[in-house]
């Protein structure tokens, strides 16, 4: 008898604290059609028993007590907390047009109810028991039509039951009103949900390809986690949009997967404070709360749902320490002035409210929705623009450093040329290493100027430089334009390589000896002396690569071929010509006879068991000397023809017919005396 007395005391207080008058059920006069409200009322309440409902209408079965509802009957079931039980509950509405179609919208009850209009049943949430064995749970959001009888009255009989959860009843408001307006209410929230849905999957994919691209920026992951798991978790709750999905997914992996979007979600916030400013949030603590968090997690999944929705209450409270530990972090970090810690900082504040409603709302302590992806949307938009500044800013400077790794590449090419790198295999000078090297056919060209160092005697150090500068200014071009490369300038000369056919080479010397005749007139113009070059072509197997030690290295070429190079241009010196090429390089010629050479002899070389045959290219000769150098040409390849097969007396006879045809050109005669010197001495 007491137990009785205090709980109607318990629900009379409710209901005068309520402002609610119960004895005649709740009035809804003033709901006019298009409209619909929330029931908040108090029902008669019997524990333990499902009355019959017409009984439960009539009166004749006196209620145990008068409770508010919704809510959990936790705090006003008989045994004083019970978890575990079932009840009925029963409320009269007055005041319905009975002309109208109207409807009641019910969320879930905890675990399994079964709701009669006016003696008839309605509407049933999985399947209501006495004990585990005959109860089925379910969950769900259902909009359901009803009608009043004549005098616009409408009785509820709710039966629930609870054997598999914390604690039965609802914290989802019931609505009753329009059914249309409800229907569209319901729709409404639907693709409300399904908006969250599709936002918060596609920021979790974009972050995902952002960390799929940027893998060392693991804020990208976590966030993208953090969406991807809430997106899922707003399907598990509300409006249930996931059983529209799938129809037969079961109360079982429905439990599962929304008691797993509590953990999880915190973790990946976590993961993304704690990646953004590892300073203010230490690395010990992100451990402790992730393996909380993952604890968590496996115990939702596995344990029975008894056990794991007692568990709840406890990370929640984990959740509120880790939340408040994550604002001093971001208060910490905002007054560190750390680039986007303000807005994130606001962004964080309205998510952590919105979890500690939803928390609230999932103990039972206040009724309403879950709201915590509707913070997140907050904390998202303050996130996105943090990360949107950071990756312009990103950009900003990675553009920055582009233009300058150009400038520097563009620099470097200055001084370690770019076929070089490509010869080696190598796209950028950072990937060369001390010993690279790569073999092939390539043709060497040296080019040199005569008598520099009388030129640069009347000169000062920055005439020398400015002069040279002019000069190869004129020649370096002429060999990138026929598929050549400056391998190195060696004081006043130049050694480049053509990867190419070495008839590049040859038309390279007679362009730069064209250039070289326009140089001199410019010269001429201002008063300067003429300049005058040697040039020496040679074709064969070149061994590229790098030299030194790790902290200075050069690139060099290694190869017989240029040695030959070298000394056939040292021969221009001593022949007084302008281009000399081998044998080799007439040889590979497509049309030798399209250019105008004569033959030096064979050049013994240093190292070399078979001397080398040179010829002079003549092309770019003046035209007179041009023409005397081809009328001697044939006599001379006889006499040196004649000497090397030791028949000496007619060697000789034909170079004394050489020189005796030649004029008294400086030039030839030079020639003349130089072949006999080599040849017969």
């Amino acid at each position: 008898m007491k137990r009785r007395n205090r709980l109607y005391l318990l629900a009379l207080l409710s209901c005068i604290s309520a402002g609610i008058a119960w004895a005649d059920g709740l009035d809804l006069s003033g709901l006019r059609p298009g409209a619909y409200r929330s029931i908040v009322a108090s029902w008669d309440f019997w524990w333990d028993r499902y009355v019959d409902p017409q009984a439960a209408t009539s009166g004749s079965v006196k209620p145990d007590a008068q409770v508010p509802f919704p809510g959990t009957w936790k705090s006003f079931s008989p045994t004083g907390g019970a978890s575990f039980g079932y009840a009925t509950l029963h409320l009269r509405l007055r005041g319905l047009d009975p002309r109208e179609e109207w409807a009641l919208k019910l969320g879930s009850v905890l675990s399994a109810a079964r709701l009669f209009v006016n003696g008839v049943e309605v509407l049933s949430f999985g399947r209501t028991g006495t004990d585990a064995e005959s109860e089925q749970p379910d969950w769900g959001s259902r909009v359901v039509g009803f009608s009043p009888d004549r005098q616009g009255t409408a009785d509820l009989v709710l039966y629930i039951s609870n054997f598999h959860d914390r604690e039965g009843g609802t914290t989802a408001p019931i609505l009753v009103g329009d059914r249309d307006a409800l229907v569209a209410a319901q729709g409404g929230l639907k693709l409300f949900e399904v908006f969250v849905l599709g936002a918060l999957s596609v920021m979790g994919l974009y972050f995902l390809f952002l960390f799929f691209f940027r893998p060392q920026d693991r804020s990208s992951l976590y966030f993208a986690l953090l969406c991807l798991s809430l997106a899922l978790r707003s399907l598990c709750y509300d409006e249930y949009f996931i059983l529209d999905l799938l129809p037969n997914l079961s109360w079982l992996w429905l439990f599962r997967l929304g008691y797993l979007m509590f953990a999880l979600p915190v973790l990946f916030l976590l993961g993304v404070i704690y990646s953004l400013y590892p300073k203010q949030f230490t690395r010990p603590a992100f451990i402790v709360a992730a393996l909380l968090c993952l604890a968590y997690a496996v115990a939702f999944a596995t344990l029975p749902t008894v056990t794991a929705s007692r568990m709840l209450l406890g990370f929640q409270l984990i959740t509120l320490v880790a939340g408040s530990y994550v604002c001093v972090t971001l208060l910490r970090a905002m007054f560190g002035r750390k680039a986007g810690s303000i807005l994130l900082t606001a962004g964080f504040f309205v998510l952590f409210g919105a979890a500690v409603h939803d928390i609230l709302v999932a103990a039972g302590k206040m009724r309403g929705l879950f709201v915590v992806q509707y913070g997140l949307l907050a904390f998202l938009f303050s996130m996105s623009v943090v990360i949107t500044r950071s990756f312009a800013a990103s950009f900003s400077r990675a553009e920055a450093l582009s233009a300058e790794l150009v400038r520097t590449n563009r620099a470097l090419k200055r001084f370690v040329p770019e076929e070089f790198l490509g010869k080696l295999g190598k796209s950028s000078i950072e990937q060369v290493a001390l010993g690279d090297h790569a073999a092939m056919e390539m043709t060497v060209m040296f080019a040199d100027i005569r008598q520099f160092s009388r030129i640069s005697e009347g000169l000062s150090a920055e005439d020398n430089f400015r002069f040279l500068n002019q000069y190869l200014a004129r020649m370096g071009p002429a060999v990138r334009d026929h598929g050549g490369f400056v391998d190195k300038y060696i004081g006043d000369g130049i050694m480049a390589l053509f990867p190419g056919s070495p008839a590049d080479a040859l038309d390279c010397a007679l362009e730069m000896q064209r250039r070289l005749r326009a140089y001199n007139e410019l010269r001429a113009a201002s008063g300067a002396p003429a300049i005058r070059t040697g040039i020496g072509i040679h074709t064969g197997l070149l061994m590229l690569g790098t030299i030194g030690e790790n902290e200075r290295m050069d690139g060099t070429v290694i190869s017989d071929a240029v040695n030959i190079a070298s000394r056939i241009e040292g021969l221009t010196k001593e022949f007084s010509i302008g281009l000399a090429v081998s044998g080799r390089i007439l040889e590979s010629l497509p049309d030798r006879s399209s250019h105008s050479t004569r033959y030096l002899g064979k050049v013994g070389i240093r190292g070399k068991r078979e001397p080398v045959p040179v010829y002079e290219v003549f092309d770019e000769d003046p035209e007179p000397l041009k023409s005397r150098k081809s009328a001697v040409c044939v006599h001379f390849e006889k006499a040196l023809d004649a000497f090397y097969c030791q028949d000496y007396p007619a060697a000789l006879a034909l170079l004394n017919r050489v020189e005796a045809e030649l004029p008294s050109d400086e030039a030839c005669a030079h020639y003349t005396r130089i072949v006999r010197k080599l040849n017969m001495a």
